[in-house]
């Protein structure tokens, strides 16, 4: 068992009950968030889990966040191998932008372990104006990493692992990332700036946005317009009905429906190819009418 070709589904350790539904078709895995994620691996391996578990400790988001100079955990990397963690993940702090200290002293201790992935939560100037730099230095330490990048301009696909995203860990695939990790509800496909006004994340009742492949985005519920969804959830149904569903339901069918661009993209010959003809389709997509503000993609 490993990662190789993963699209994960990022959760948070409360999913734990749901993790086998969510993340039950071939090809997928799980990426529990937050303190008690080793806990939560222990939890879905005994209970018969055989998928990658990976178990992401977000010391980098929040107001408390801690600087990427912060010491790594010996503790927190023994905890998950404990646990049945396929890898472990390092308890990394942020990388603020042009912080090369930050960088290299994360890269720096990750070495210490064997098989742990190096969890890099970089500023956005990191991959929209210096990813040379970032892609060198990583490859000058060569150990395994995990980007997380925090929220800021468009940037072109990665070639690296990213935690916590949207869709873009599905173009970081196309373009040759090994595998990836999509968010299953707002709060976790994001590394929000700090200080920031929270966009949404859970809510008692429903989800908080539905992924609609031909936009490849996540659109708020009750946003969802025109078009039905031919996943193994939705059954051929319009996507509206999704705003009355139960928020178990709304994430299942997003995981469904990107287990289905992802087998596609395992399938695509070319796979830039296929993911840029994929962005290309999706801009084009009929604009919302007049008046109705754009999904923000997450």
């Amino acid at each position: 068992m490993d990662l190789h070709e993963r699209l994960l589904v990022q959760v948070s350790v409360r999913d734990v009950y749901d993790a086998a539904t969510l993340a039950g078709h071939p090809g997928s895995g799980l990426v529990f968030t937050g303190q008690a994620g080793h806990d939560a691996v222990r939890m879905v391996r005994r209970a018969g889990y055989e998928g990658p578990l990976l178990a992401d400790r977000r010391r980098y988001a929040g107001s408390a966040r801690v600087r990427g100079t912060a010491r790594l955990s010996a503790d927190w990397i023994a905890d998950q191998v404990e646990a049945g963690a396929t890898a472990p993940l390092t308890d990394s702090g942020y990388i603020g932008e042009g912080d090369h200290e930050a960088l290299h002293t994360i890269l720096e201790q990750s070495l210490q372990w064997d098989d742990a992935i190096a969890v890099l939560p970089v500023h956005a100037r990191w991959v929209s104006g210096d990813l040379g730099t970032l892609l060198r230095t990583v490859a000058d330490y060569g150990s395994p990493v995990a980007l997380v990048v925090e929220d800021g301009p468009p940037y072109p696909p990665i070639p690296l692992p990213l935690l916590s995203a949207g869709v873009a860990a599905l173009g970081a695939m196309a373009y040759g990332a090994s595998w990836g990790a999509i968010g299953v509800r707002e709060v976790l496909r994001h590394l929000y700036p700090e200080p920031h006004e929270a966009r949404g994340g859970w809510r008692r009742g429903g989800a908080r946005s539905a992924f609609v492949v031909e936009r490849l985005e996540f659109v708020p519920v009750e946003r969802l317009r025109e078009g039905t969804c031919g996943c193994s959830t939705c059954h051929g149904r319009p996507l509206r009905h999704l705003a009355e569903a139960e928020e178990l339901h709304v994430n299942t069918h997003n995981t469904k429906a990107l287990h289905g661009l992802h087998n596609r993209l395992l399938r695509a010959t070319h796979r830039e190819r296929w993911w840029q003809s994929l962005t290309e389709a999706a801009a084009n997509t009929t604009a919302p009418p007049k008046g109705e503000p754009r999904p923000h993609p997450s």
